[in-house]
């Protein structure tokens, strides 16, 4: 029976995380992005583990955004 319930644990774990989205189609989404960071800052709260896929994700489409518009910034003052 345990076995069983710990196969059945990890298959589902296992089928979350497959369904991450990508940093890129985060990054392109704005509302998908918001979405998953606040699940990942509900995961936090709750004393869970945020090293999953989609949070991951999430922190580097954060920072391609943030290096995104550092670059555009750069351009318009020249630098």
């Amino acid at each position: 029976m345990k076995k069983t319930s710990l196969l059945l644990s990890s298959s589902l774990l296992l089928l979350a995380c497959s369904g991450a989205p990508s940093a890129d189609k985060l990054a392109k989404d704005p509302e998908l992005l918001a979405k998953v960071m606040l699940e990942c800052a509900e995961l936090r709260l709750k004393g869970e583990s945020t090293n999953i896929a989609k949070c991951n994700n999430a922190k580097k489409a954060q920072q391609q955004l943030l290096d995104d518009a550092k670059k555009e910034l750069d351009k318009l003052l020249g630098n």
